[in-house]
């Protein structure tokens, strides 16, 4: 790994450039942990594009070893990896395109072991690159329970499903996997790659759109999947989008980044943290807070006076945009958000 700034710049360069990220969206990006299941036809891409756009750390779950009919489709190994774990690839990768990104492997099968090893680090965004529905239930199950959102995507030959489940409502409308797709025999039941078939360049396209839906929900930019899902038809080159759930009014309130400098003002506004008790205790904020976790939100009038303005915070940006949306909606004088949360702060504060 590599800690140069000045080569991390360069990297990210192109990315930079675009409004919606800009340094501060590269420094949440560096912040953000993401946490991969399956190092598939999907992980292919997802992973390698997770890491050129500078996610800080990477975290990779696959038990599977590389097979040569892999490789029509999973372009993160070759014909030299048959036989080794397809973590070892996914390491290798993070790697050679990003030094500077942390990609770790976990050789297992997730299962009743969900919330234990996943939980252990601490993902802000799970990506389901699975590839049966056994595992996306226990994906579902364990995000909902750990309280992130799962970027979920879904392959069978020439098409494709792609939607963010987000059982917390952190990032939209609370819809689970299970709402979709009931957790029955016959849905478990459903074939796969092996059986019906893919076409590898599908699951390229696929995994890139998962890579960007995950980048978007770290920035905290653009309009989102939760509460809709595009089915992709790569035969004809259709896209279809499926509501799965009424349109957020919260979507049409717009709030904005603001640095420390407000908490300077004569008048400074109450800071609300919506992290969970036990992320700060881990990553106290630099300054005096409000702790509301964003999953009691609606009890926030116990706390905040009428009239108080207010500024959210969490851990990289993303909890806080959505609070501070939800605030907003309800009705409160809501300043913005702390821009790139805590860890900004923190990293702000090593440089000085």
């Amino acid at each position: 790994m590599t800690s140069d700034p000045d080569f991390i710049r360069v990297r990210t360069a192109r990315h930079r450039r675009l409004a919606e990220i800009g340094d501060g969206g590269a420094d949440r990006l560096a912040g953000a942990r993401v946490a991969v299941v399956g190092a598939g036809g999907l992980g292919s891409t997802v992973i390698p594009y997770l890491a050129a756009a500078g996610v800080g750390r990477i975290d990779v779950f696959d038990d599977d070893v590389v097979e040569l009919s892999n490789l029509n489709r999973q372009i993160l190994h070759s014909a030299e990896s048959i036989g080794q774990p397809k973590i070892e690839s996914a390491i290798a990768a993070g790697e050679r395109i990003a030094p500077e990104v942390e990609v770790v492997g976990h050789q297992l099968r997730l299962g009743e072991n969900f919330v234990d090893v996943v939980g252990a680090v601490q993902p802000d965004i799970v990506v389901d690159g699975s590839d049966s529905f056994d595992t996306r239930f226990v994906v579902d199950d364990g995000a909902a329970r750990l309280g992130v959102p799962v970027v979920f995507g879904a392959l069978m030959q020439w098409s494709a499903q792609i939607t963010v489940f987000d059982a917390a409502g952190t990032y939209g409308p609370a819809v689970r996997l299970t709402d979709i797709f009931p957790d029955t025999p016959h849905v478990r039941a459903t074939p796969g790659c092996a059986e019906m078939g893919i076409l590898g360049s599908v699951a390229g396209m696929v995994g890139t759109m998962l890579a960007t839906e995950t980048v978007k929900l770290i920035v905290g930019t653009g309009r989102n999947l939760v509460g809709r899902m595009l089915v992709v038809d790569a035969l004809d080159m259709q896209v279809t989008e499926i509501p799965l759930a009424q349109p957020d009014p919260q979507d049409n309130v717009r709030v904005m980044a603001v640095s420390t400098e407000v908490l300077d003002q004569d008048d400074p506004p109450m800071v609300i943290d919506v992290r969970r008790a036990e992320e700060i205790v881990e990553h106290p904020a630099p300054m005096p807070v409000v702790h509301v976790p964003f999953d009691q939100l609606g009890d926030v009038g116990e706390t905040v006076a009428p009239g108080s303005k207010i500024v959210t915070l969490c851990r990289t940006g993303p909890r806080s945009v959505r609070a501070a949306q939800t605030l907003a909606e309800a009705g409160y004088e809501v300043v913005g958000y702390l821009d790139g949360g805590v860890e900004a702060l923190q990293n702000e504060a090593s440089v000085r």
